[in-house]
């Protein structure tokens, strides 16, 4: 099984993107995500390297990162472990492990310009951070070398989840929790004024890893709700649950 999309951000080169879209028809990946490319997908360099891969692919084109993403439950990304110590950094072993559980067709990989890879804002959306095995003193990967070893590596090593695991939830929707928990957290005085994003960044790689079901994001939406109302309420008067707050189960 393929994974649902390869997400490339900012890609500047047609002859890495146009081979990047023929790896991906290769391994059956059925669409490519470009968040703001520097060159036309219908560029006709693209199309030469790209080697016809344009007539079995959807390609579509995003102005924010957040738009190309919000469909999908799962998004890892790639990058060196060279100054990552504090990113949850797993082998390509690891990734397939995990992705086994959760499925590879709501899945995402995604890679960075071909000069400075993944912002760190990106890194941090993206439940996973894959770096590839290389030797110590030349390390860096063309783009769509990392593309090819990747995407086919995961759909050899990958089984299909069983049928009654739970989908992780969509980055829409976790993105959804993660401004209701800022706003509660704020509420409760736990978060720092001037540098919330600290604890903020730490509980989306925890969800991430997780793979936080859409239940499980209405159970905490509910718990941000109760927080927000005793927040604002004298505790003097608090005898009860927030008569608006509801069944968590039951979002």
């Amino acid at each position: 099984m393929p994974i649902a999309s390869l997400v490339l951000v900012e890609p500047s080169l047609a002859g890495n993107l146009g081979a990047a879209l023929r790896v991906a028809a290769n391994f059956g990946v059925d669409r490519v995500d470009l968040v703001r490319p520097a060159v036309d997908p219908d560029d006709d360099d693209v199309r030469r390297w790209a080697c016809g891969a344009h007539e079995h692919l959807d390609v579509r084109r995003w102005a924010r990162f957040e738009q190309a993403v919000a469909g999908y439950r799962t998004l890892i990304a790639t990058a060196s472990a060279r100054g990552r110590d504090n990113l949850p950094v797993v082998t390509p072993s690891e990734a397939a492990g995990r992705l086994a559980d959760r499925g590879l067709d709501s899945a995402a990989l995604v890679f960075g310009n071909e000069t400075r890879g993944l912002r760190r804002r990106h890194l941090d959306r993206c439940d996973l951070v894959v770096r590839i095995p290389t030797e110590d003193g030349f390390p860096v990967l063309n783009l769509t070398q990392a593309i090819a070893i990747l995407v086919g590596f995961l759909r050899l090593q990958a089984a299909p989840p069983p049928p009654s695991a739970p989908e992780p939830a969509t980055e829409a929707a976790v993105d959804g929790l993660m401004g209701h928990l800022e706003s509660a957290l704020a509420d409760i005085g736990f978060t720092e004024p001037d540098n919330p994003e600290r604890i903020l960044r730490k509980l989306r790689r925890l969800f991430g890893r997780a793979g936080i079901t859409d239940n499980e994001v209405r159970i905490l939406r509910g718990i941000c709700r109760q927080m927000r109302w005793a927040a604002r309420t004298d505790p003097e008067t608090v005898v009860g649950a927030h008569p608006e707050a509801g069944d968590p189960e039951r979002g």
